[in-house]
């Protein structure tokens, strides 16, 4: 055992012997309580309290969003000022921020060495959770033995049929016919006593967790007859060969022998089928659970892998939308943890809309509403140790402006003071003046964005004095104070101009926003030239005011037109927002995305996203086929009954694209349901286009549930058989699979140039096999 890992077992038992810490309330209350990590190490907790109804909170490590050393936060703003706590408390306070960072737990340690042990060994755990995938957790005694002592209610250490059966339904989501079930619990029940210990319990599991849909495919591969028992079929490391340079001659064109044999040694856990170099069922199927055989590359989500030297115009940049609400635009909270979440999943920018606060200080929130506000200063020092935890590339502070004078000056120390040499406050030397710096240039900058005064005449047409307000009963400061406005270096906002008058009278660090019906008109009337204005200077998308309840516009449609920053509402977990997790997957995660060359140089190439008769992009014929699920989730934690899933199956891009279509529904079965339904799609534009699996639980009655889904672009897709690995609603990710075969041909150098419409029974094909 390696020197790592004895002192990561040492620091986990310190936690399970347990420590004492108060739970400090922001009423100002105080609580001693004594926290333990639980035996399995799935969760903290603590000693029961004295109250009657009293019943001890448990922080899932799952569920563990960041854990943060010393006093941070508004709230604690409040118990300093009161003299709740102190300065000096500073070195033994940390916070275990969970749920999406909406819910928070702060502790007090009896001093720094505890603190430090405690978050030492969270963070280890956390990070040994982020690595795990359904792979690792089969294979599990820890993880498997939680199911069996959640389902032993008697707490007799066995577990009957009926209990078996509630665990199979409440847990796995899956209703095994009668004959099934008394077969597996009789194979697995060694001492014929009608119960299964835990010992029992895990052959039980591994009995359920075998997979037929993979065992067909080895059997194929090893030639050996369908109806061979399943312990039985092992393929020989010539036959795994062949299969590999078969189905995965995108990457496994030319694996040797020797690196066959290595994967053998990996992933066969028999000894014996090992030494002779053979794979069974359970080491096919765990090879085909790693990483290797994920459908996307793991170079596409893990490295920064394109050309980041560019004008920062030439990128796709992940954008939000009233970053400080976590729920619905007319109530909660304004709430700086809303921007470390967005942060942490790699949105580069945010925005801050920001008024006069009433002792002296500027706050952020949404005017005319319920939502409570919250200081400006606090979300600046909140933010601040996050910036770059998920990417290095520049963070973009949107700032909405209704502030006084004063309350700018305000506004500009505070940036100052708390970001320093970060915070870009005059143009960088040795640089095109005339030309966006890169994103590489401004690697851990922060760069503001907002409306300087301008000579910008204002005309009849306009929907209101900025295209970048939201709020027309709150008009944006007229006048900006001198100290604020020299930090507008790049992004200086203006109003939207069609691209004659843009060309003219705008530079290339004059950017502008549109709400999305003022964008549609304009893509309409000029396409072109909407596009052609991408090539030069930034432009913005947000949701359109009567989004009240955080619905989102399709994004899919300004990204066509190249606009860089499609601001969502990422408080709304809708399939908008999938896309857009799915879209920016790409370049190792890092917010920015290089638009297509076509899109880039539009000026040259006079590209019209509405003309699909184009050719510019190597057109694909992508086929999948959705084989099986695994370990699907249900729709809520709520919910009681069990899923019927099915897959709906769609393709986002430019219009000849657009594609939806969906498997046919299994019937009470979250655990593995099969489906084998081949979809076959012709792409024009791959490079523009992202494919959606979205995992549905059918409902007779009311709408259909969304229960995990995954989305990427179509060209991070790797051909064969490959594992999905789904994301929960929230975009957490999740031990849900998809498992798939993708087929990708190039239809020839270019398209062939058919200038119709496309019909859709030419560019899709749906069989059942």
């Amino acid at each position: 055992m390696s020197n790592d890992v004895t002192q990561f077992v040492d620091v986990l038992n310190q936690l399970k012997s347990g420590s004492n810490f108060i739970k400090q309330k922001f009423n100002g209350k105080k609580f001693s309580r004594q926290f333990y990590l639980h035996e399995r190490e799935g969760y903290i907790s603590y000693e029961k309290s004295h109250k009657l109804f009293g019943k001890p909170r448990i922080y899932h490590v799952k569920d563990i969003d960041e854990v943060r050393p010393g006093i941070r936060g508004p709230r604690f703003d409040h118990l300093l000022e009161k003299r709740v706590i102190n300065d000096m408390d500073d070195q033994r306070v940390f916070t275990i921020m969970y749920d999406n960072h909406r819910k928070e737990e702060h502790l007090i340690a009896p001093d720094f060495s505890t603190r430090e042990l405690w978050i030492q060994g969270l963070r280890h755990l956390m990070d040994r959770h982020a690595q795990k995938t359904q792979y690792h957790l089969i294979q599990e005694k820890k993880w498997i033995l939680d199911f069996f002592h959640a389902a032993d209610k008697n707490r007799s250490n066995t577990l009957s049929k009926n209990e078996c059966r509630e665990l199979l339904a409440n847990k796995f989501n899956v209703e095994l016919p009668q004959h099934i079930f008394e077969q597996m619990f009789n194979k697995a029940d060694k001492s014929k006593e009608g119960l299964l210990n835990s010992d029992e319990f895990i052959n039980f599991f591994q009995l359920l967790t075998c997979r037929k849909d993979i065992c067909a495919i080895l059997k194929k591969h090893a030639n050996l007859n369908y109806t061979q028992p399943m312990e039985t079929v092992f393929i020989n490391a010539n036959q795994l060969l062949s299969f590999l340079r078969l189905h995965y001659k995108q990457t496994m064109r030319l694996i040797s022998l020797e690196e066959v044999q290595q994967l053998i040694r990996e992933f066969e856990l028999n000894k014996e089928l090992r030494d002779k170099n053979l794979l069974g069922t359970d080491g096919f199927r765990n090879m085909l659970l790693s990483e290797y055989f994920d459908i996307v590359s793991p170079f596409h989500t893990r490295h920064i892998y394109q050309d980041m030297t560019r004008p920062l115009c030439d990128y796709y940049i992940n954008t939000s939308h009233n970053t400080y609400l976590f729920y619905s635009q007319i109530s909660g909270d304004s709430n700086p943890e809303a921007y470390n979440r967005v942060l942490l999943m790699g949105c580069r920018a945010v925005e801050l809309d920001c008024y006069d606060g009433g002792n002296g200080s500027p706050i952020v929130k949404h005017a005319h509403t319920l939502v409570k506000p919250c200081s400006f200063e606090s979300i600046i020092r909140s933010i601040e140790p996050n910036l770059f935890k998920a990417s290095p590339y520049p963070v973009i502070l949107n700032i909405e402006n209704h502030c006084s004078l004063e309350q700018q000056k305000k506004m500009a120390l505070i940036l100052k003071r708390i970001l320093g040499d970060r915070l870009i406050t005059k143009p960088l030397p040795s640089k095109n003046p005339s030309v966006l710096p890169s994103p590489e240039d401004l690697k851990h900058k922060v760069l503001i964005r907002s409306k300087k005064l301008s000579s910008v005449v204002k005309r009849q047409d306009d929907d209101d004095d900025d295209d970048d307000n939201d709020t027309l009963l709150n008009p944006l400061s007229k006048d900006v104070q001198p100290d604020l406005a020299a930090l507008f270096v790049y992004l200086q906002n203006v109003p939207f101009r069609e691209y004659d008058y843009a060309r003219a009278n705008y530079s290339s660090f004059q950017s502008s926003s549109l709400a999305e019906n003022r964008f549609y008109k304009f893509a309409q009337s000029d396409p072109i030239g909407l596009v052609q204005q991408t090539t030069w200077r930034l432009l913005r998308l947000y949701p359109g005011g009567l989004r009240q309840d955080s619905s989102n516009p399709d994004p899919i449609i300004a990204w066509n037109f190249g606009v860089q920053m499609v601001a969502l509402n990422y408080q709304n977990d809708d399939d908008m927002t999938a896309l857009c997790h799915g879209k920016f997957l790409d370049n190792g995660g890092c917010g920015y995305i290089l638009k297509p060359d076509y899109l880039r140089h539009a000026e040259d190439t006079q590209f019209n996203p509405w003309d699909i008769g184009m050719n510019f992009d190597h057109s694909q014929t992508v086929t999948i086929t959705i084989i099986s699920g695994q370990f699907l989730p249900r729709s809520n934690l709520k919910s009681s009954d069990i899923p019927d899933p099915f897959v709906r199956l769609s393709t986002h891009g430019m219009r000849c694209d657009e594609h939806v279509l969906r498997t046919k529904v299994i019937n009470n079965n979250g655990f593995d349901p099969i489906w084998n339904e081949m979809f076959r799609f012709r792409i024009k534009f791959p490079q523009m286009c992202l494919i959606y699996f979205c995992v549905m639980d059918y409902d007779v009655i009311t709408n259909n549930d969304r229960l995990a889904y995954f989305c990427s672009p179509i060209t991070m897709l790797q051909t064969g058989y490959r594992h999905i690995h789904l994301r929960a609603n929230n975009c957490d990710q999740t031990y849900s699979t998809l498992f798939v075969h993708v087929d990708i041909q190039r239809d020839g150098v270019y398209d062939d140039g058919d200038n119709d419409d496309d019909d859709d029974d030419d560019n899709i094909i749906s069989t059942r096999l």
